[in-house]
């Protein structure tokens, strides 16, 4: 079974898309209210910040298949960055293209017209925050600097479709898991999410930035035969032997390499350094484990390079924003 549903996606400066499925029930959600649908139960949250900033910050528990269809509201001329730190959706645009958004896998975007529609698998937890920036708030903090790659971004045409995908950083993660934390309380609450949702985008945007001067494709650097054999050998190790010694320069050692080649290697076609690939696949096999149950959080721990189970935890919590324990319980 599927629920659709129209859904105001404030983060991106969305409102609900009544001219799209009018067929389909329209959902209309207060900033942080919880809300329940067939299928799914959440939270989702909407700010404005005075900076022209526009923060989406959503806790989905997804019991059945869902489509949300959404509508930009926001004028010409503006950029935002997405990920899910935990669950995986996918954005289908009004041009046919479909993205996947995955803990491995955000995305800078701009989508204009109507048609846009986000699908949610059942069975899953989704924590998903997308920052957008208009056009007059980056004027006001870059001039003329921003980077000709951005120029698509602020086109002032009203048709514009762009989704680019962006491999997330342990920085990100860790800006985008803060944001879900007991710290983010009290009086200065605003104040501290609209920093870490500054902080967020201007990472995202670095990123973006950085990827394009070193590979304007998307799909990363072309290797030579001899390159992809030792790439493909490297990130085997990385995924079959977690709990191995795994660092930079451990790896340099084994496949006999400057430890700056197995950087500029894994970076070209994963858009990570080394310390984040070798991180990121360790929280991802650990996320799989704790899935089944099979193992307790101590063997599950030391399977993926930990030695100490507090470790483990803060690192586990620090990525995905809850500890191993809570992931076990919903097994």
């Amino acid at each position: 079974m599927t629920v659709n549903t129209n859904v105001s996606e404030g983060g991106f400066g969305y409102a609900p898309d009544t001219e799209h499925d009018e067929n389909i029930d329209t959902l209309v959600l207060a900033d942080g209210d919880l809300f329940e649908l067939p299928g799914v139960q959440g939270r989702l949250e909407r700010i404005e910040f005075p900076n022209g900033m526009y923060l989406h910050r959503a806790e989905l528990n997804v019991r059945e298949d869902s489509c949300f269809n959404v509508k930009n509201s926001l004028p010409p001329g503006w950029i935002a960055g997405s990920i899910n730190v935990m669950g995986d959706l996918r954005v289908d645009c009004p041009n046919g293209a479909s993205h996947p958004l995955t803990p491995d896998q955000g995305m800078v975007m701009r989508i204009d017209p109507l048609g846009t529609r986000y699908f949610l698998p059942a069975g899953q937890k989704i924590r998903h925050v997308g920052v957008a920036c208009v056009l007059g708030s980056l004027r006001d903090r870059f001039g003329e600097t921003l980077p000709k790659v951005f120029d698509p971004f602020l086109s002032k045409r009203d048709d514009v479709v762009l989704i680019k995908p962006l491999a997330l950083t342990n920085r990100m993660r860790s800006i985008v898991s803060s944001m879900f934390g007991s710290d983010v309380t009290g009086a200065g609450r605003m104040l501290k999410l609209e920093g870490l949702s500054t902080l967020f985008l201007a990472e995202m945007i670095d990123s973006y930035a950085a990827r394009s001067e070193f590979d304007t494709s998307d799909g990363g650097t072309e290797l030579s035969a001899l390159d992809q054999a030792i790439f493909d050998e490297l990130t085997s190790l990385i995924k079959t032997t977690p709990g191995g010694p795994l660092g930079l320069s451990q790896l340099a050692v084994k496949f006999e390499m400057p430890e700056s080649r197995v950087n500029s290697l894994l970076k070209s076609q994963t858009g990570k350094t080394c310390a984040e690939y070798v991180r990121s696949e360790r929280m991802a096999i650990a996320r799989d484990l704790l899935t089944t149950g099979d193992l307790s959080i101590k063997e599950i721990a030391a399977h993926v390079g930990f030695s100490h189970v507090s470790n483990f935890s803060r690192s586990y919590r620090d990525w995905y924003g809850e500890s191993p324990a809570s992931a076990l319980l919903r097994k």
